[in-house]
């Protein structure tokens, strides 16, 4: 009586620690750069999931435009996508992967910059202009730092034989960009300053950036 008693009070806690847990990593490459993103589901039907994660791409090499034969503007831009961001996973459907997922992020480099310069004698349409006279001009577009996000796609937030790969398209809202302009040299002679709020009306509509990516999942816990 008290070996078989003893038995059964053993089993339920071996029960217990077979589940597996909610949890997974998934790793996105895309229009947006590489992502990490690790996932929780909340419940056993695994339908909806917080992941928490971020994307990361930047490029700075430097550019060489030809305005006329033996004359070059240089341009070196600084672009760079940073996002940590969290959002909600949602799949509508049971046993289906299709999934809807929407978010905040923050980006800590919100902005594209253009530094121009000539290291030569540049030809504009029959001026010539040395480098002196052509001097530096620092161009930016910023954008607000908080963003938003929506998406849709299809692949298994937890995996049922550890790794899954998914597809997801969205859109980050960047909110209403501004321009920063800083120049020396022949453009101090002229009135370009006050043609700024002028390009920045043309620009307002540039409050979105589309994102397609590819997910591979990794479920920490086999499911059972």
């Amino acid at each position: 009586m008290l070996s078989s008693t003893g038995y059964s009070f053993q089993a339920k806690p071996d029960s217990v620690g077979r589940k597996a847990l909610p949890y997974s990593v998934s790793l996105q490459l895309g229009t947006s750069g590489v992502g990490l993103y690790c996932n929780h589901v909340f419940n056993q039907s695994r339908r909806l999931a917080i992941r928490v994660g971020g994307q990361y791409v930047a490029y700075r090499q430097p550019i060489r435009i030809e305005t006329a034969p033996d004359s070059y503007i240089g341009i070196d831009p600084d672009l760079v996508i940073s996002v940590l961001q969290a959002s909600l996973k949602w799949n509508p459907f049971p046993h289906n992967s299709f999934f809807i997922v929407g978010g905040l992020g923050y980006t800590w480099h919100p902005a594209m910059r253009f530094v121009i310069t000539a290291n030569d004698k540049l030809n504009l349409g029959g001026l010539e202009l040395t480098p002196q006279d052509v001097g530096v001009v620092k161009l930016g577009v910023r954008w607000h730092p908080l963003v938003g996000y929506v998406g849709w796609g299809f692949g298994q937030t937890m995996p049922r034989k550890r790794f899954g790969i998914g597809f997801e398209m969205g859109v980050y809202y960047l909110g209403r960009p501004s321009i920063n302009l800083d120049y020396e040299g022949f453009l101090e002679t002229t009135t370009i300053d006050e043609q700024v709020p002028a390009v920045e009306r043309n620009l307002s509509g540039y409050r979105y950036l589309p994102s397609i990516n590819l997910t591979l999942t990794y479920a920490l816990h086999r499911s059972r």
